[in-house]
């Protein structure tokens, strides 16, 4: 009788240890995946934005988990006729490792007319950041670039934003559902794109 209670507890105890062999595959699993989609703004929240002097915003949510090893890296990369020219913005070394239904956006508007000042704005998990840069352009366009959830993969960059901008008379717009580099920007004299990146911690 005492080795069939010692043969059952032995029975309980590895099963004890499979199950929790079980969440800490599934932790692992999550670990891998990060999605990013669009936001849709409703006609309310888009006036009271009007109402912050932000002239154009796109917001997007962020799901998913990072292992403890991984960060994110935000950052609005500048191109000068389609050249990669510096990286504004750059934050990295998040704190959070869980996001469900996380807020993230990028905005742009005039900051100030006389001296021709563009004021960028990046709203990361953690807060928001910005900038001013020089602007001399006399025409722009301001895309979103994902039109869908789509999952991150690691140590490739997904651009959900891009601004462009030129003094000629006429400018295309640019597009990329999947989130990846846009063609069409070598046209523009200036360029800031959105981005974001899974990597691994520094």
């Amino acid at each position: 009788m005492q080795s069939f209670k010692r043969y059952c507890s032995c029975i309980i105890i590895l099963l004890l240890l499979a199950g929790c062999a079980d969440v800490e595959k599934d932790k692992k699993i999550a670990a891998t995946q990060l999605t990013i989609e669009p936001y849709t703004k409703s006609e309310k929240e888009s006036l009271l934005i009007s109402k912050t002097g932000v002239g154009n915003i796109e917001y997007f949510k962020l799901n998913g988990n990072l292992a403890e090893e991984d960060d994110l890296q935000f950052s609005v990369e500048v191109y000068k006729k389609g050249q990669l020219k510096e990286e504004l913005l750059k934050s990295w070394g998040v704190i959070e490792k869980s996001y469900q239904n996380t807020f993230i956006s990028f905005g742009i508007s005039d900051y100030n007319h006389e001296v021709h000042l563009l004021k960028l704005l990046s709203g990361i998990p953690s807060g928001i950041v910005s900038t001013t840069y020089p602007n001399s352009m006399t025409a722009f366009s301001f895309s979103n670039l994902i039109s869908e959830q789509v999952t991150l993969t690691k140590n490739k960059p997904l651009y959900l934003v891009a601004w462009l901008g030129t003094t000629k008379n006429e400018l295309r717009t640019v597009g990329s559902e999947k989130g990846e580099l846009p063609a069409g920007i070598e046209e523009a004299e200036l360029a800031f794109l959105y981005k974001v990146l899974w990597t691994d911690q520094e």
